[in-house]
């Protein structure tokens, strides 16, 4: 195997690794913080909804790339886990909105502090230059994860449009 398959291979088990070990560690260090249970989507559905004015239901669930059923769903479990509040619109009372709660803001800030340590982690003994590469590296992968996004949601949409075989 030549120098440049062997790095690929080893880069590959290190972003599988890596990205596995994000996942657990990120939710062990939130349940801690929360102490309750709370998922890494959860904290995640927490910082698209942000400190700023209340979102609705719709506008989170495309935010998140989920059914605004999934979101429903999602934003029920969190509202009696007491990280999210559901405030209606004076104007208009169909209209529901999503806020933080206190304990979803010291959720959501302390989801960012571990991030921004990660981050820290990362680029920490890295010349500019080195951490140059690995930006650009990591923005490779957040396109390889958009178009393989965008591909999947192709091939769902053509799936959904062919009659099923034998019917």
């Amino acid at each position: 195997m030549d120098e440049y398959n062997k790095n690929l291979e080893i880069l590959n088990h290190l972003l599988v690794e890596t990205f596995n070990d994000i996942l657990k560690v990120e939710e062990q260090s939130l349940q801690l913080a929360a102490d309750c249970p709370v998922t890494v989507t959860e904290l995640h559905t927490l910082d698209a909804i942000g400190n700023g004015e209340p979102r609705t239901v719709t506008a989170l669930a495309a935010a998140m790339r989920v059914t605004v059923s999934t979101m429903t769903i999602a934003i029920n479990r969190m509202e009696k886990k007491g990280f999210v509040e559901k405030v209606r619109e004076n104007t208009d009372r169909r209209v529901v909105r999503v806020k933080l709660t206190d304990t979803g803001r010291t959720l959501s800030d302390t989801h960012e502090r571990f991030h921004s340590r990660m981050a820290r982690a990362a680029a920490e003994r890295l010349a500019p230059q080195e951490l140059d590469v690995l930006c650009r590296a990591v923005e490779n992968l957040k396109k390889f994860f958009h178009e393989e996004g965008e591909r999947n949601a192709q091939q769902k949409a053509e799936k959904k449009r062919k009659p099923a075989l034998g019917g």
